[in-house]
């Protein structure tokens, strides 16, 4: 590592390191990594709870700035709006496309005002892709951390899970779901392993397996459920229990989580509920609008909609 490099990393232990300068949203604290100005986030997602991904949504005035290196997270740079430049490099990051974050950490440079979304995915999480996928650990040097990249896998998932944070509240399930999908597209495109030989079938889990995992989810729906408690009750790591999981029912542990609210919720609908949000509490969305996006993407209808409906 270059005298310049080392200068970026975030030696401090703990919660201080890496991720703290984007908790400024709740801390109210003053992100370390700005020299003479300060700039807050103005959206955060997940940094106060237990999930895999993490994000913050950032409106950027600066002309230049450094962003400390953290070791227990790969960090995403989305553009959305504006160019930047990273390090020395001479090709600038567009809107739409889509720059690493070293662990090292980097110098950024800025042409005019810009926006970018930052997503965090757990290195733990990653090595636990490689380990799955290829039977192999993976180290931070074994990954590639390019920039300016466009109109590659990578970068149109991470537009896909952007964009889909600008406009829902998301549960824990969905941010674990995004971030074993980054996780993978990562393990699989940008390191050392690429081209090697990949596991392509987990097998199903057992009927019994099966059985448990799915009273589970009638019994919590009303929870903020996540794949960590999932795969706990299936006794198997995250990424297997999704990847079985989908083999055995068909669908994602997400999709299937949220298609048995939907029930659930139509239920309670059809059986005289009228209070809205009481139903969506009830049936473990993020928020009222949550529910009301689900439920109309699923059924074509709004739950006021509905409602009104069944009751003619």
């Amino acid at each position: 590592m270059s005298t310049d490099e080392s200068a970026y990393r975030d030696d401090r232990p703990g919660d201080e390191r890496g991720l703290a300068y984007s908790r400024v949203a709740a801390s109210r604290a003053a992100p370390r990594y700005m020299e003479s100005n300060v700039l807050f986030p103005i959206r955060s997602v997940g940094l106060d709870r237990n999930t895999t991904l993490k994000a913050t949504f950032w409106d950027c005035t600066l002309a230049e700035t450094v962003g400390l290196g953290d070791p227990d997270f790969a960090g995403i740079a989305l553009m959305t709006r504006g160019r930047a430049w990273r390090n020395s490099e001479a090709k600038a990051n567009h809107a739409g496309g889509l720059s690493m974050m070293p662990f090292e950490g980097a110098r950024w440079r800025f042409d005019g005002p810009c926006g970018f979304v930052q997503l965090y995915v757990p290195f733990k999480l990653i090595g636990a892709v490689s380990e799955s996928l290829f039977e192999r650990e993976i180290t931070q040097a074994a990954l590639q951390m390019p920039s300016a990249l466009r109109d590659d896998k990578l970068c149109r998932t991470a537009n896909i899970v952007a964009n889909r944070l600008a406009v829902t509240d998301p549960t824990n399930l969905m941010l674990d779901s995004w971030a074993l999908m980054l996780a993978d597209v990562m393990v699989r495109h940008f390191s050392s392993h690429t081209g090697k030989h990949v596991r392509t079938s987990f097998g199903k889990i057992p009927g019994r397996g099966i059985a448990h995992v799915v009273d589970y989810i009638e019994a919590n729906i009303d929870r903020d459920l996540d794949l960590a408690s999932l795969s706990g009750v299936a006794a198997m790591s995250v990424y297997h229990f999704a990847r079985r999981f989908k083999e055995t029912v068909g669908i994602s542990p997400h999709a299937y989580v949220l298609s048995r609210r939907i029930r659930r919720a139509r239920d309670m609908l059809n059986h005289g509920e009228t209070s809205l949000a009481f139903v969506a509490t009830a049936c473990g969305f993020a928020s009222q609008a949550h529910f009301t996006m689900a439920f109309q993407h699923d059924l074509g209808v709004t739950p006021g909609q509905y409602r009104r409906a069944i009751s003619l």
